[in-house]
């Protein structure tokens, strides 16, 4: 939890963050930007993003500057005044001031009679205890929403910095790929000047050349729609950056049960779910504390027409009789009830999504070992072969083109099999909620 309120880190799980910022405070550009608290939204000036950006400089970068997250903070301003109301009592007195004027017999002696009076409404039943309890826990459960954005936030940027790194590579794959086709194509046509292939050999050569190229287009807009989303993650328009990093990750370690259990402690979505439940039942208590109503009191001073003056007190004491407030104490036992199937709810949502995760993530790692130890390296041990054939003719053309494909469409595959393991890997983290899961300094 990145949350304002002094204390409350450790208790809120948010260490991990905490530390990535604090860890990246000297990099260029992040630890200078200037604090909200200190100036106001029209004074800030926007920080300066670091050109080479590995991935927990992204995510730290995105906690302190992303726009969004920053108006979503600003609700915690609006709790911690709830609490402020909460803690008001006792209310404003009201003052009463009645003026008549009066005629009658000779007797009367002052025309304009007054009655001055001063109410208080008194709390008896210890409401002021219940809002207070009501508007803290609604407090600390903005805390933890805003944890939750916070955690989402920094795995949406771990995602979409992979998709970059995942683009970019299969950008570079396309551009290999257009690069080793023209060489084929090339030495096809110096072979066929000597014999080895027919004229025709050399035009399917060059029509793969330029099927390799129209690909290339593709491959460009994808690119771009990831660099877009990565901007859109950290809150940027124009600034230039260059990622720092692979997709090639390092597995984390866990068991099933062990990270379930973290997950219950950590994850913030549980805590603000837990902490709605404490929110509901002090309103129900107030709202049971207000059933029988409030007493007003205060001194009440009369001066009437035979300038007599009355000096006493006066009491206000509802009688409920046909309103006990029934329908209200109804309504907060629902939402009581209904937060704690809530809490009920997510916690079999969280062993869910960790079991789940954890599957994905093996089936994920089990796929790139299989393509990284035996697919790729025999298809480029199949295509060195054919390519020492090429010169003695003993191979056709379309065996070479035919393998090349195959390679390339396998170099695609792993690459795709190491973005679904990162996404994997991102998975799990939100599913544990711990974010240092999915981020590779």
């Amino acid at each position: 939890m990145l949350s304002t309120r002094k204390g409350s880190v450790s208790s809120l799980g948010g260490r991990l963050l905490w530390c990535l910022l604090a860890g990246l405070a000297s990099w260029p550009g992040i630890g200078s930007a200037q604090s909200p608290e200190h100036a106001s939204p029209v004074e800030m000036k926007s920080p300066t993003l670091p050109e080479k950006l590995p991935m927990d400089a992204a995510v730290s970068w995105a906690l302190q500057n992303n726009p969004e997250l920053a108006a979503i903070r600003q609700q915690r301003g609006v709790a911690e005044a709830a609490v402020v109301i909460a803690r008001t009592y006792p209310f404003n007195p009201t003052w009463t001031n009645k003026l008549f004027a009066v005629s009658g017999p000779p007797g009367v002696t002052n025309r304009v009679a007054t009655e001055q009076r001063v109410d208080l409404q008194l709390e008896l039943h210890g409401q002021r205890g219940y809002r207070m309890q009501a508007a803290s826990a609604a407090l600390s459960r903005t805390e933890w929403e805003i944890a939750v954005q916070e955690e989402l936030l920094a795995l949406r940027v771990v995602r979409a910095f992979n998709a970059v790194l995942y683009y970019d590579a299969k950008l570079k794959l396309g551009e290999q790929m257009v690069r080793d086709n023209a060489d084929t194509a090339a030495k096809v046509g110096d072979l066929t000047t000597k014999g080895v292939f027919k004229p025709a050999d050399v035009f399917l050569a060059r029509s793969e050349v330029d099927s390799s190229r129209a690909l290339l287009g593709a491959a460009r807009v994808a690119q771009a729609k990831a660099v877009q989303d990565f901007r859109r993650a950290l809150g940027i328009t124009k600034e230039r950056f260059s990622l720092q990093g692979n997709l090639d990750i390092p597995p984390p370690g866990g068991e099933l049960d062990k990270l379930v259990a973290v997950a219950l402690e950590r994850r913030p979505d549980l805590r603000a779910r837990q902490l709605a439940i404490q929110e509901t039942d002090a309103r129900l208590q107030l709202a049971v504390a207000d059933r029988l109503g409030n007493p007003t009191i205060g001194p009440d001073y009369e001066y009437n027409e035979t300038r007599d003056n009355f000096i006493g007190a006066q009491i206000q004491l509802p009688l409920p009789v046909f309103n006990r407030r029934r329908g209200e104490i109804l309504q907060r036992e629902a939402e009581r009830d209904r937060a704690a199937f809530d809490l009920r709810n997510n916690e079999v949502i969280i062993r869910q999504e960790v079991q789940a995760a954890l599957e994905h993530l093996a089936r994920a790692r089990a796929w790139a070992e299989t393509y990284r130890k035996e697919v790729l390296p025999n298809l480029e041990s199949s295509l060195k072969n054919v390519q020492d054939l090429i010169a003695q003719g003993g191979v056709p053309i379309l065996s070479v083109i035919d393998i090349q494909r195959k390679l390339l469409k396998a170099r695609d595959d792993y690459l795709a099999v190491l973005y679904d393991l990162s996404q994997a890997q991102a998975d799990l983290a939100y599913a544990v909620g711990d974010p240092s899961l999915a981020i590779v300094p």
